[in-house]
């Protein structure tokens, strides 16, 4: 396992590299001028945590996927490896999959949730697991994908004995938080893909939001810092603004971006799926680098990531992949 950090050095003692070093500090000044997206999305997180870990978590997301037979049950396979893996890393306590359980193409149908229930059930840790939209909006009738997932994965942790007893919100029973080891969990259905349901969309953003701020004005004095665990990736940082990927998503944004700093003054690491490459980044533009945003890499293309959580009030999060 490594921890991806610094950058590679663009330099060479060779004295034919004098023009690169000119035309790189060129490039510098422009980006601090004139080009608004140079480095809109840069990590400037504060720095790594030293010392031991108190709590390591896994976090996954968007596995296992293939659209043709063969291709998805390699994907399987490696999913089935993934949580052996896990298994025999002690340090581990528990897991998180940020949803997507299936590429979007094949079909909605039993046997695809079952077959992800059955590797999940092999981890010998509590799995936690929230929607993706591939398993639910993304379907061709999402009303009934919705009835498989819920009576395949919902309170899915309660399958094993040591659950960490998360709370569930009573309005939308698949979001989740608890306490451990001085940090607060959450988990929400922010699911990105098709708005299969304008008014749903709202009611649901709404409840992740009051889901939200009830777990922070509880827990802000008790714990810290937070994670909090979603699918879809709201967007972008552009300079001083924020792109959304889907307008739906603003009250969730403002909520972390604007609202968050007054309830929570802690730091927060936002963890989701959905965009399949890694992005580790400091998005919401009134938060800084108080809250740290983390899109998994796909499954089938990179290992579960490893969160470690350090005695560290200013940073308590240190990230490790396995590359």
């Amino acid at each position: 396992m490594i921890r991806i950090e610094g950058r590679k050095n663009i330099y060479s003692n060779n004295h034919s590299n004098t023009r690169n070093r000119l035309a790189f500090f060129l490039l510098v000044g422009l980006c601090g001028s004139v080009f608004l997206g140079c480095g809109a999305n840069r990590d400037t997180s504060l720095p790594v945590p030293e010392g031991p870990a108190v709590l390591t978590i896994a976090v996954m997301g968007d596995v296992p996927y293939g659209l043709t037979g063969e291709e998805r049950e390699r994907e399987k396979a490696m999913l089935r490896t993934q949580i052996a893996d896990l298994n025999a890393n002690d340090s581990v306590e528990f897991v998180v999959h940020v949803g997507d359980i299936k590429k979007g193409q094949p079909p909605c149908v039993p046997e695809v949730y079952d077959a992800v229930v059955e590797i999940l059930k092999t981890s010998n840790k509590p799995l936690f697991i929230i929607p993706g939209d591939n398993e639910w909006n993304d379907c061709a009738d999402p009303t009934e994908a919705w009835k498989l997932w819920d009576t395949r994965f919902m309170r899915f942790e309660e399958n094993w004995p040591n659950n960490l007893g998360a709370e569930r919100q009573e309005e939308r029973v698949e979001n989740f938080a608890f306490v451990h080891q001085n940090i607060v969990f959450l988990g929400i259905n922010l699911v990105g893909g098709r708005v299969h349901d304008p008014a749903e969309w709202q009611d649901r953003i709404q409840d992740n939001n009051q889901w939200i701020r009830d777990q922070f004005l509880k827990y802000r004095d008790e714990v810290q810092g937070a994670v909090l665990f979603g699918h879809a990736n709201p967007g972008k940082k552009l300079r001083t603004a924020f792109q959304y990927s889907n307008e739906a998503f603003r009250p969730f944004v403002e909520l972390l971006d604007k609202e968050s700093e007054s309830i929570f003054p802690k730091p927060i690491l936002f963890i989701h799926g959905d965009g399949h490459r890694w992005i580790e980044d400091n998005p919401f533009p009134n938060a800084g680098n108080r809250i740290k945003r983390v899109q998994v890499t796909q499954g089938g293309l990179e290992a579960p990531l490893i969160v470690e959580i350090v005695a560290y009030p200013v940073n308590p999060f240190r990230l490790v992949r396995t590359l």
